[in-house]
């Protein structure tokens, strides 16, 4: 089995050159036809659809646990699921109800009998009582892994989380992550950040906190630092310990072309992602510098977009706890006393804080800004940071 990031493509075709004859990866968004008519919900950032499959010969199983799935509608996904069906392409994570969003998918890799859990975060689409969706990730976790240890010899759990653009993950989900081990399960496929975050050996388990992106549009992603690779891992599940290696992947794209190809990264490359991905492992076991770089991202994620989406930064100077408290009550306030409600604006809010990442990146931030939580950051923090966050030292204001 190969796993494997986010599958975005848009609107061009894909061809994988890679050996694997089993695929998993994440379908961020819907798989409609080129001239559809199926409205878009209204969300916060952008809707999202691809077209087509890869052309490949690959077995492919789909997680439609994202924050994409639902960005039609209820007849976005039923059209994305028939698809998948035509073709005979297994998938998990999305459904009519939460209970069949949140069903396993138990198949074979060789001898090997493996359960794949899919869910994420709470962004748009999550699946609801009375409302079709995606999984949002929760206690029933745990139940389902102990369900599924007693069947099957090992357990997936793919998930979809994390702070866009930042190379690790914030503290809880590490430990979230590595509690799913402890549970019992095999392997934690993660996803979402865009960019490669990092994996760890846990225990008797193994988790990849954030592949990157597998296939997406070059259109969206060519300017941003790392958005156009991604890391590939080959595991062998036949195998007692898990045999696992990563492998870094490249998307190709002919300007002017609506088809891109993934391969194996050339020597060259290779090497460059290795270091990126070996200063994205290194804190993973280091708790203090592990905790001073999520202060970091935090604060620089915080003054890039976080503070302006919630109205919690100030016009100068830093931003204070207890203003942002209050600007933010007066903002939510104005809304609901309105003669006419902001809708995008409560649901930027809302994205802001019913996803765990964003929630773990603003109290983070605020706490350090105000004083409540100790700062750990140093230059050398500052250094470090430099070299892997988008976001610079600039954007925040002194």
């Amino acid at each position: 089995m190969i796993l494997v990031g986010d599958y975005a493509p848009g609107p061009c075709s894909v061809d994988v050159n890679i050996s694997g004859n089993l695929i998993l990866a994440n379908l961020e968004g819907p798989l409609l036809p080129q001239n559809h008519s199926f409205p878009a919900v209204p969300k916060a950032g952008p809707n999202l659809y691809s077209r087509k499959l890869p052309n490949d010969s690959a077995d492919y199983i789909f997680s439609l646990a994202n924050n994409h799935t639902m960005d039609f509608g209820q007849v976005g996904m039923d059209t994305t699921i028939h698809t998948l069906h035509k073709q005979g392409v297994r998938y998990c994570g999305a459904g009519l109800t939460v209970q069949s969003a949140r069903n396993p998918l138990v198949i074979l890799d060789g001898e090997v009998s493996v359960g794949i859990i899919a869910c994420c975060e709470a962004q748009f689409g999550v699946a609801r009582p009375g409302q079709a969706g995606v999984a949002e990730f929760g206690p029933w976790i745990y139940r389902e892994i102990r369900s599924l240890s007693e069947h099957v010899d090992s357990v997936i759990i793919s998930v979809h989380a994390g702070v866009e653009d930042a190379p690790w993950p914030s503290p809880y989900i590490r430990d979230l992550y590595r509690s799913f081990i402890d549970a019992g399960a095999t392997i934690v496929h993660g996803h979402h950040a865009h960019v490669p975050q990092g994996y760890e050996q846990y225990s008797e388990g193994v988790i990849f906190y954030g592949l990157g992106n597998f296939a997406v549009n070059p259109s969206r992603w060519q300017n941003r630092p790392n958005g156009l690779w991604s890391v590939g891992v080959e595991i062998d599940l036949n195998s007692k310990p898990l045999k696992w290696q990563p492998i870094s992947l490249e998307i190709r794209h002919q300007v002017g072309s609506e088809k891109i190809c993934v391969e194996k990264s050339s020597p060259g490359e290779r090497k460059g992602r290795m270091q990126y991905l070996e200063i994205c492992n290194q804190p993973l076991h280091d708790d203090s510098l592990f905790e001073a770089l999520w202060q970091e991202v935090a604060v620089r994620a915080y003054y890039a977009y976080g503070g302006h989406y919630m109205g919690t930064l100030l016009g100068s100077g830093e931003c204070h706890a207890k203003e942002s408290l209050s600007i933010l009550k007066k903002a939510v306030f104005r809304q609901f006393h309105s003669a006419k409600i902001d809708t995008r604006r409560l649901l930027l809010y809302y994205n802001m804080l019913a996803c765990e990442s964003h929630r773990q990146m603003l109290t983070t931030a605020l706490g350090v800004l105000s004083g409540e939580i100790t700062d750990l950051r140093n230059n050398e923090i500052r250094r470090f940071a430099d070299e892997m966050v988008p976001w610079p030292c600039e954007v925040i204001r002194q």
